[in-house]
């Protein structure tokens, strides 16, 4: 038995691999760009992909303090992060008809208490 019978094979398997690595990451990117095209149809003409971004501002925005618990393989932490949620408002235009529509939606995100350093 020489390296060929083992180098082909696995050579075979790893270029099997790549490809279906670079199609999947394909039919990813392709599915991303139909959503956005679906996210931004103008409801007055109905062409997909028409909404340009015209404005976009912050309406609301809370903020408040959590204990969330942190698990990795060996702890347990229990750690105090602040949660903040915000209500954004996006104006777009239609670069077709020049319909204008509103669409609002709600992030949230949280940050770690940073931890205090003694002097």
């Amino acid at each position: 038995m020489g390296w060929s019978d083992i180098l082909v094979p696995s050579l075979m398997i790893c270029g099997l691999f790549g490809v279906m690595l670079v199609v999947g990451i394909g039919f990813s990117y392709l599915w991303l760009v139909r959503l956005n095209k679906e996210a931004t149809k103008c409801p007055g003409c109905g062409k997909r992909g028409a909404g340009e971004l015209a404005e976009s501002k912050v309406i609301d925005s809370k903020a408040h303090w959590e204990w969330r618990t942190h698990s990795s393989l060996f702890r347990q932490d229990v750690r105090r992060v602040q949660v903040t949620e915000e209500t954004f408002e996006d104006h777009y235009e239609c670069q077709y008809c020049g319909h204008r529509w509103t669409k609002t939606a709600q992030w949230t995100r949280t940050t770690p208490e940073k931890k205090r350093t003694r002097r």
